[in-house]
């Protein structure tokens, strides 16, 4: 009888330890889904189209439901490339962090100060979109200075693009000029 309950207490402890280990290393699955939207369409579908510095970034809870936070991130206008835009825009994007609290979003656009962007603008919506950027993340490019001292147009991670639209035929390269590229999104927009 002994045994019979050391074996029972075995297997016990055994599934128990199973349940754990499964319960440690099982997480959620995080994935955003897409449909891709070309660069054509990025630009015809977009309200407005700018090149902007980022100027702030700050994540609060949201009015309507506290519980849940957003990202308010201001740009300071470069260049404005299709629509009405003033010289300052604040778009808001669900998630953020507050004190030690994080919510996110898989492939959410995450904005450090001082970058540069070409940036693709939804038209406005009510309730707001959780992203304001045509496509989700995808009318998101980042500007960089290569080299040569010229200003890139990358992918909104800084990685050469990948589009073959009219956005990598605005240059021979997977890294177009800036100027190139804006030109692209306005030819695409007439």
């Amino acid at each position: 009888m002994a045994r019979k309950m050391t074996l029972q207490a075995s297997s016990m402890a055994t599934c128990l330890m199973l349940v754990l280990g499964l319960g440690i290393s099982i997480r959620p699955a995080a994935a955003t889904v897409l449909i891709h939207v070309p660069f054509e369409a990025q630009a015809q579908t977009a309200s407005r189209v700018f090149v902007g510095r980022v100027a702030s970034v700050r994540s609060r809870p949201c009015a309507a439901r506290p519980a849940y936070f957003e990202t308010l991130v201001g740009f300071t206008v470069d260049e404005v490339v299709a629509g009405g835009v003033s010289s300052t825009v604040e778009l808001r994007f669900s998630g953020g962090q507050v004190g030690d609290i994080r919510q996110s979003i898989d492939g959410m656009p995450e904005f450090t100060m001082g970058e540069r962007y070409v940036v693709f603008v939804e038209a406005d919506h009510d309730p707001p979109l959780i992203s304001p950027i045509v496509g989700f993340n995808q009318g998101l490019y980042q500007v960089i200075t290569n080299a040569a001292g010229e200003d890139v147009v990358r992918n909104r991670v800084g990685q050469p693009l990948q589009e073959t639209g009219a956005a990598a035929r605005a240059a021979t390269t997977t890294e177009p000029r800036l100027r190139d590229f804006t030109a692209a999104v306005q030819a695409a927009r007439r």
